[in-house]
């Protein structure tokens, strides 16, 4: 009974996280409904596992089970990709973002063709000889048969490892830009669940490595109840580790774009002009008093910030500060950029270093926690990444050598 149940656990999960995501759905970010869907597919696909774990030995149910889990498969892999897709990026899909449905639509419905011309003796003779023949057909030579081998194992499984490849190389590098963007308006983009974001990928990444290790071990892993109560539990776990950091994905690009038009809203109301995103507001063409702007305006925005010490503020964004300086935000971050070789958070978290070791000076008894709070970071752990990457060495190891010379 215990065996049962843990075969059954992964769909479980599955299904726990699309009902607790759907009841939540008006309130939902893009990316978490989208999630909703594949959570319903991960399930399909777990269920037909703890079947095949079972060890199945009717053909005639085996390969129309194989069909569901070949299209969700690739089902899931679209979905994925809408997934990290609008969870990074405010524009709604576009055309060209359906055709990762194409494989599904195509592959599925050829399939499905190919097995209802065949009858279903045929298709159960051709599934045995190509699971039996690890894929290679012996007896059977008739051209649906040679054309379903051709689909479902010449291209099938090259076009899913293409996809997987190219799903976690787009999430990766969508993160990446998606990072520096929140880098270029907030001094602590941590309180904007790219822990969560982050999560979410690495389960993405162990999810398709088990995926592999259960396809191909499905005839096999049957013979061990142990092995498969294990691999079952593992499948449970990732399943619930991604669909927590899913549910509690509370900042997605949508809202970044939210926080800058109430920002722009804030302007208008304060009557300076609104302009669009990355333009420049200079009244010369002359690159040498474009120059002298750009320090002017870095030199009054150091002064100001090291007067009202607005570095300590954990929520502090480029937003508040342009609008304080009576400048626009791309300007802002722009200048930052092109004067200081590094993003707004950077140069935020530099005043903030700057300020605990200055604190820490004058009260070497401070805990590296109290000291974190109190120089701007939300977590000590941000605040310990940040100190070495400035310094070269550890909030530690640094309190260490100044205690030596003392």
């Amino acid at each position: 009974m215990t065996h049962q149940i843990l075969l059954l656990l992964p769909c479980l999960v599955c299904l726990y996280w699309m009902v607790a995501l759907f009841l939540q759905r008006k309130t939902n970010n893009r990316a978490q409904n989208i999630f909703i869907i594949g959570a319903g597919v991960m399930a399909i696909s777990t269920f037909i596992w703890s079947v095949f774990f079972t060890g199945i030995h009717d053909y005639s149910l085996f390969y129309k089970l194989e069909l569901i889990e070949a299209i969700s498969t690739l089902l899931l892999l679209a979905i994925l990709y809408y997934f990290f897709q609008t969870m990074t990026n405010e524009r709604p899909l576009r055309g060209r973002d359906y055709l990762w449905l194409l494989p599904t639509l195509i592959i599925g419905t050829s399939m499905i063709l190919l097995y209802l011309l065949m009858g279903d003796q045929q298709a159960t003779i051709y599934v045995r000889e190509i699971t039996e023949n690890k894929g290679t057909l012996v007896t059977l030579t008739d051209p649906v048969s040679r054309m379903q081998q051709f689909i479902g194992v010449r291209i099938y499984m090259p076009l899913v490892f293409l996809q997987i490849i190219y799903v976690l190389v787009y999430a990766s590098v969508r993160l990446v830009q998606y990072r520096k963007r929140l880098n270029e308006f907030f001094s602590n983009p941590e309180g904007r669940s790219l822990r969560n974001a982050k999560a979410v990928l690495v389960g993405v990444y162990f999810v398709l490595l088990l995926s592999l290790c259960s396809y191909k071990g499905r005839f096999h892993y049957n013979d061990s109840e142990l092995f498969t109560d294990i691999l079952m539990i593992l499948w449970a776990i990732l399943a619930y580790y991604m669909g927590y950091n899913v549910y509690n994905l509370t900042y997605t690009a949508d809202n970044l774009v939210n926080d800058l038009a109430a920002f722009d809203n804030r302007r208008l109301l304060k009557g300076h002009p609104q302009t669009k995103e990355g333009s420049i507001i200079v009244n010369t063409k002359d690159l040498i008093e474009v120059k002298k702007k750009q320090q002017e305006l870095l030199d009054r925005f150091n002064l100001w910030l090291d007067k009202e010490k607005l570095f300590l503020r954990p929520d502090l964004r480029i937003t508040d500060v342009a609008l304080q300086m009576n400048t626009n935000r791309t300007y802002l971050s722009r200048m930052i950029n092109e004067e200081c070789g590094c993003s707004f958070s950077d140069f935020i978290n530099y005043k903030r270093i700057e300020y605990a070791q200055e604190k820490a000076l004058s009260n070497p008894y401070i805990s590296q926690e109290q000291l974190a709070e109190s120089s701007g970071f939300l977590y000590s752990s941000s605040f310990s990444r940040t100190f070495k990457q400035q310094t070269g060495i550890t909030f530690r190891e640094w309190q260490k050598q100044i205690s030596k010379k003392m």
